[in-house]
Parts: structure tokens; C-alpha cells; sequence
């Protein structure tokens, strides 16, 4: 599980709440919870993403958004340099063809990918191509989820605004038919009354849209932004690992060209545990 992701979700919501309370209690007022105005931020939102994006891309938004909740653990950058950097000795010794016997119980498919075809194809190009199209593919799929998100994230505000102007509408409506049956001092009294209760339920559904623009859709865009971005730099470093052992490379040039992804503390330890 990715705790930083919960922690920050019950602490926006539980400060949330308590703004939302009255003065000496933790409890909101009943004004604040309203089903039209969230079933029309809500409705609205998922009405307006199905419009813009393909339906399987929809339904797959579940299963993009639990990635935020599971912490798979990416690429570790000095883990992998190690094992790119057995797997140059290995080839080293024993030719890239040795590598065959493990490409099965690499758990990387990245890897596993790149090392296979580094066993197949004698170009480098090509083989640099080949890696270049499945890392901008991986790219271009992970783009797409957070695009989704972060339009939701646009969407909510709007729906939020277009669900106060309705309240608000109707507030006028129905308050300029009560006042025209009602005497004038009593009428103006209840009139107000009426007018301030009426504009605050309206301003629940922009409200909902701001929380869940900046509390959930956006942040969760920007989560799986920062576990792309993770991933493609663990993938980079493999990609560059590959090229080495099929250019031949010895081990430790090749790991001294790895070791340039890593920060200078991490490089400096890799370094001293070496010796």
C-alpha cells in the first residue's frame, strides 16, 4: 500500500470536515450534504469524460486509479545496474547468446524484451529502435490515465458552477412567486431569509466540484504522473544497459555509464563497495 496517498487523503478530508463544522462541535451542518448537488458534479464529470474518451479507456480508470493506492515498488536504480552488470560479465564470457537460459526468469518484461531481441538482432539501430517504441508506448499509455484525470479535475469545478447556477435559478424563481402572495414587511423578511438559505444550498455543488477537483481527481492525475515518471527512468537505465552488452562493452565501462543516472552520494557508495 502507498501510505503517503492515504495519510494525505484522511488528513485533506478530516481538515476539510473540520472547517466545515460549527464553532464548538466537529460536526457539519446538514447544508453541506446534498445528493442533487452531488449527483450533479458527479454525473456530470463522468458524463462529460465518456464524451471526450473511448468507453474501454473509461472502464479502465478503475484499475488506473488503484495503482494509486498499491505501491508495486518500481525500479530500484542500483539494483538493476547490478544485475545489467552480471549479465555483461556473463555475456562477456560466455557470448550475448548465454543470456537465453534466464531471459525466462527475469520478472522485468522490459528486460526481458530487450535482452531477447539483444540476442536476435545484430543492428544496433534497430535494436535501439525497438527499445525506443516500446518505451514511448509504455509512455504514451501512462499519458493517456493522467490526461484523463487531470480533465476530470477540470470537469468538477464547471459541473460544480453549472449546479449553482441552476440553484440559484431556481431560487429566484420560486422566491419572486412566494413574495408576490406574501404582505410586504412579512414578505421582505422571509423573502431574505428564504434568499440566504436557497444561495447556500446553491454553492454546496461548486463546492463538491473544488473538493473533488483538488482533493482526488488532480492529485491522483499527478500520482500516477510521478509513478510514470519513476518507472521510464528505471527503464532508461535499462535500455542503456542493453545497448552496452550488445555493443560488447566491457562490465565496468558499463557501469560507469550506468552509474551516471544515479545521484553523486549513491554513485560515490557504489563506488567505495566495490573496493
Amino acid at each position: 500500500m502507498d501510505f503517503s496517498t492515504i495519510i494525505g487523503l484522511i488528513i485533506g478530508l478530516v481538515l476539510v470536515f473540520f472547517g466545515m463544522s460549527e464553532e464548538g462541535t466537529f460536526m457539519p451542518p446538514a447544508t453541506f450534504f446534498n445528493l442533487k448537488g452531488l449527483a450533479t458534479v458527479l454525473g456530470g464529470t463522468f458524463a462529460a469524460t465518456l464524451i471526450n474518451y473511448p468507453l474501454k479507456n473509461v472502464i479502465g480508470l478503475l484499475k488506473v486509479s488503484l495503482q494509486v493506492f498499491l505501491n508495486k515498488g518500481g525500479v530500484v536504480p542500483m539494483d538493476i545496474i547490478n544485475e545489467l552488470a552480471q549479465y555483461s560479465e556473463q555475456a562477456r564470457k560466455q557470448g550475448i547468446s548465454s543470456l537465453e537460459k534466464i531471459t525466462d526468469n527475469i520478472e522485468n518484461n522490459y528486460l526481458q524484451m530487450g535482452l531477447e531481441n539483444a540476442m536476435l538482432e545484430r543492428d544496433s539501430k534497430k535494436l535501439e529502435n525497438f527499445l525506443d517504441n516500446e518505451l514511448n508506448s509504455m509512455q504514451d499509455r501512462h499519458t493517456n490515465g493522467q490526461e484523463i484525470f487531470y480533465n476530470m479535475g477540470s470537469y468538477a469545478p464547471a459541473f460544480g458552477l453549472l449546479g449553482t447556477v441552476m440553484g440559484l435559478i431556481l431560487m429566484m424563481t420560486g422566491q419572486a412567486t412566494a413574495s408576490s402572495a406574501a404582505s410586504y414587511a412579512q414578505g421582505a423578511q422571509d423573502s431574505m431569509s428564504t434568499l440566504l438559505k436557497g444561495m447556500g444550498l446553491a454553492l454546496v455543488t461548486t463546492f463538491y466540484g473544488v473538493l473533488l477537483a483538488n482533493l482526488l481527481f488532480i492529485p491522483i492525475a499527478g500520482k500516477l504522473k510521478a509513478r510514470s515518471d519513476e518507472e521510464i527512468y528505471g527503464l532508461k537505465i535499462i535500455k542503456a544497459g542493453i545497448l552496452s552488452i550488445h555493443s560488447k562493452e566491457h562490465p565496468m565501462i558499463m557501469r560507469e555509464k550506468l552509474l551516471t543516472f544515479v545521484d553523486k552520494d549513491t554513485r560515490k557508495a557504489a563506488r567505495d563497495a566495490e573496493f
